[in-house]
């Protein structure tokens, strides 16, 4: 899957989410979160790389250190996807990114 890399408006509203549900979870304990670059193989096969993701910490000790260490074959509990204001949200839509 090809990703094309953000602006820095996105960029920047990308890393402020992904740090408020760092804080959340440091808090919590409750899970794991990952960034925009933690690639996930879903159990339909195919692989994503939401902008934020987060697994709870049950599922993601249930997988093996090399499972951890590669795409982790799951489906996070949470996403979070920013679409930029040059995407078209029915496109994304049709292409299983939403």
């Amino acid at each position: 899957m090809l990703i094309s890399p953000t602006g820095g408006e996105t960029g920047n509203r990308n890393s402020e989410i992904n740090a408020e549900f760092v804080i959340w979870n440091r808090q919590t304990k409750l899970g794991k979160v990952f960034d925009s670059s933690t690639c996930f193989k879903f159990p339909n096969g195919s692989y994503r790389s939401p902008d934020v993701s987060w697994v709870k910490k049950e599922r993601w000790q249930a997988l093996t250190p090399e499972e951890r260490e590669k795409f982790p074959p799951l489906a996070p509990d949470f996403v979070l996807e920013l679409i930029s204001a040059t995407d078209n949200l029915k496109e994304m839509q049709a292409k299983g990114y939403l």
